[in-house]
């Protein structure tokens, strides 16, 4: 099962603004296969009365369409098959009927992560929401963004992540700025950093200087 989710920068949401699946089977088909060898075979018979043709066998292929889901709010869960079948195996639901584990497994594929591996303690999960924020910057000059992921939200969480996105290193940083959409210039403090949301977007400015590098983060 393919799952693609589309998701728009304007917004500032994690929802999708649209998604669609389909279920892709993979199967050897014995009709298509012969087909295949007569035509090599016309073509080598041909080819031996000194009529070689050039044109290449047409085989037509499938066309997959992806079916519009309307939930957008579920959240999509990975697929990981050594995660899934140790799962499997400790629960005792493994044994001789291959459509048996299919089934079972495609249903625990859509389960949310809370059901399938129980809920985080809230100590954990306020600790995780706390340590990791992902910002996208992009120079002016470019247009694809990249993303920073700040191991905690603060100056030295910004500070390593532009130094190991940009190979600068964090002591040739001198002097850390944000700019707000209205155009003011302010010192890049722990409590600004705070309040950053997942995926916001920025414009990102490297200025050197004698002092070492100022770097300047404007508002989209």
């Amino acid at each position: 099962m393919i799952q693609i989710d589309t998701y728009s920068y304007n917004n500032r949401s994690n929802k999708p603004i649209h998604r669609a699946y389909c279920q892709i089977k993979v199967f050897c088909d014995k009709g298509a296969e012969r087909k295949i060898r007569d035509e090599e075979r016309k073509q080598n018979r041909k080819k031996g009365k000194g009529q070689a043709s050039h044109a290449s066998p047409d085989y037509s292929n499938d066309i997959t369409y992806f079916k519009t889901m309307t939930d957008l709010d579920s959240q999509p869960v990975l697929f990981i098959p050594d995660i899934h079948f140790g799962n499997l195996q400790r629960t005792g639901q493994v044994g001789n009927n291959n459509e048996k584990h299919s089934s079972i497994l495609v249903k625990r594929m859509f389960r949310p992560v809370e059901e399938e591996f129980g809920p985080l303690p809230l100590k954990q999960m306020k600790e995780e929401g706390l340590k990791r924020v992902l910002l996208y910057v992009r120079k002016e000059t470019d247009e694809v963004f990249d993303a920073l992921m700040l191991k905690s939200p603060t100056v030295k969480g910004l500070m390593e992540a532009i130094s190991e996105k940009y190979g600068l290193p964090v002591e040739k940083i001198a002097k850390l700025y944000k700019k707000s959409k209205k155009g003011i210039l302010v010192n890049m403090d722990d409590n600004i950093i705070e309040h950053y949301s997942n995926e916001d977007t920025f414009i990102l400015n490297m200025e050197s200087t004698v002092e070492g590098f100022k770097i300047t983060l404007t508002e989209i």
